[in-house]
């Protein structure tokens, strides 16, 4: 019995000794050591946890980016038979979708904190980046059915007259003009059919037209808030007005569009000097399929950029202001579509039906945006986006020179590895760590780098990937490594002297 009670007696604790026996210090020192030896155990297990989870994490988002690239590049479409229907889906969604579920699947996220990542943290509303991004798709999608971007290249053709220096200068400014007022996404995909067709007519090299083309798009573009998804995640996310975002980008924007303009005519000048042949009578007019359409595409757009910019004095989110505009547009096709029904009117119909408008839409950026969110929100959690801030902020300091220049250079190479958008989303809680008097250089010089890292290869921007796939359809024989050459060579210039432009204005205005 004794024996039983001594024993049972060491295991319920260590630092008493059995009735009867005098205290073994040296065993006594022995079961502290293998005391404090389990505890420090226990303690490191949990930071070891802690760190696996951060490394999990990690590597979901390494493993959705690339799996995203890599349906990008590969397989750009799933195509779904429904019925006698051939349905296209963007394979990109699923790439997203990967770190979503990875991450439930693992248990890093609970529900709550799901819902947080979709509903946004601070001023991050991922539902208000989406309308106000689709609504002013919609509208430009609009004008384009109407054929009002078609009207402006065709101007641009006509003003060249046989000279392929004038072709090349009007293209460029005139691509530049109405990136800044619509989508760089829908500029680049109306353009580039246009000017494949009409180089072919002409007998010239489509390659110097087209790529100056590309490269105004995705540099006009920062100008102003509405001109790329990535400029509104960012403003949003951090409160940035209207007028306040474009009192900033506006001198950057302009540096880096001339600048492109410049390179771009000194590396194909050569091509660009060839006469032009076979030239057509061109009329600008007869690409307007409907002329009040028209006018009313422009006066909804225009109203709702002068709106966008008053908005935030009135108090009014601007999502709501795009909103308020998308649904007046669509109210009105739908009675037009009604009424031409009713009338059994058949002209200009195919042109004008809201159906044809909403398949246009880019739908599928809808569960690409919202999956990146719910990534980037366990990215935070675990600190990881945080600890990129710290140190962004070590390597800086209170330099607001130095915070432009390695959150513009980060963004732009980063851009290239994960695509713009995953990039933007990600660097928003790594933007938010630094200090009050280097954030808005941090967010700014992001906003150039997601959009100039376009440039660089054609992976950094969704547009880019859209843009090769139309060159293949065409069988423009423009390689990935040509494409990159000409990237490095003009796009790190006009990085640095945009950046530079920038990191002058808060040494002179901040």
């Amino acid at each position: 019995m004794d024996g039983v009670q001594y024993t049972c007696y060491i295991y319920i604790n260590f630092d008493k000794k059995p009735p009867g026996e005098r205290p073994d210090r040296k065993k006594t020192d022995i079961l502290q050591t293998i005391k404090n030896t389990i505890k420090d155990l226990i303690f490191n297990s949990r930071s070891l946890l802690r760190m696996d989870a951060k490394l999990i994490i990690e590597l979901i988002f390494l493993a959705s980016s690339i799996v995203t690239i890599y349906l990008i590049l590969r397989r750009r479409y799933l195509y779904l038979r429904l019925g006698m229907r051939n349905i296209r889906i963007d394979t990109y969604i699923f790439g997203a979708l990967l770190g979503p579920i990875l991450i439930v699947l693992f248990g890093m996220l609970n529900v709550s904190q799901i819902l947080t990542g979709l509903g946004g943290t601070g001023s991050l509303n991922p539902f208000g980046i989406l309308v106000l991004f689709l609504s002013m798709v919609f509208m430009s999608i609009f004008l384009d059915i109407t054929g009002f971007f078609e009207y402006c290249a065709r101007v641009a053709l006509k003003y060249a007259r046989g000279n392929g220096r004038r072709l090349y200068f009007s293209l460029y400014l005139t691509v530049s003009l109405l990136t800044i007022f619509t989508s760089n996404d829908i500029i680049i995909l109306t353009f580039t059919p246009f000017i494949y067709y009409f180089s072919k007519n002409a007998g010239i090299d489509p390659k110097p037209y087209l790529i100056a083309e590309f490269f105004a798009a995705n540099t006009w573009s920062m100008m102003l808030y509405i001109g790329n998804p990535t400029n509104i995640v960012l403003a949003a996310a951090f409160d940035l007005r209207f007028d306040e975002y474009t009192k900033w980008m506006l001198l950057p924007a302009l540096a880096a569009g001339f600048i492109n303009m410049i390179l771009l005519y000194a590396i194909f000048r050569k091509k660009i000097n060839q006469p032009l042949k076979h030239i057509e009578t061109i009329n600008p007019r007869s690409a307007i399929t409907d002329p009040t359409s028209t006018i009313l595409g422009l006066s909804m757009l225009a109203g709702c950029i002068v709106c966008l910019a008053i908005a935030p004095y009135l108090g009014i989110e601007m999502w709501l202001i795009s909103l308020g505009f998308g649904v007046a547009l669509l109210l009105l096709l739908l009675f037009r579509d009604t009424l031409v029904a009713l009338t059994k009117e058949q002209i200009n119909k195919k042109h004008f039906t809201v159906q044809t408008t909403i398949k246009k839409m880019p739908l599928s950026i809808i569960p690409f945006i919202l999956s990146l969110f719910i990534t980037v929100e366990a990215l935070r959690i675990y600190g990881i986006t945080k600890d990129i801030g710290v140190f962004f902020n070590t390597l800086c300091g209170a330099s607001t020179t130095a915070t432009t220049f390695l959150y513009g250079i980060s963004s732009a190479f980063t851009a290239n590895i994960l695509n713009n958008i995953p990039m933007t989303v990600a660097f928003v809680p790594i933007a938010s760590a630094a200090p009050q008097t280097t954030l808005l250089p941090a967010v700014l010089a992001t906003t150039i780098g997601s959009n100039l890292g376009a440039n660089i290869t054609p992976i950094g921007a969704l547009a880019g990937i859209m843009w090769m796939s139309i060159l293949r359809d065409k069988e423009v024989k423009l390689t990935f490594k040509e494409f990159v050459t000409y990237g490095l060579l003009i796009t790190p210039v006009t990085l640095l002297a945009c950046l530079g432009i920038l990191a002058a204005e808060f040494i002179f205005f901040l």
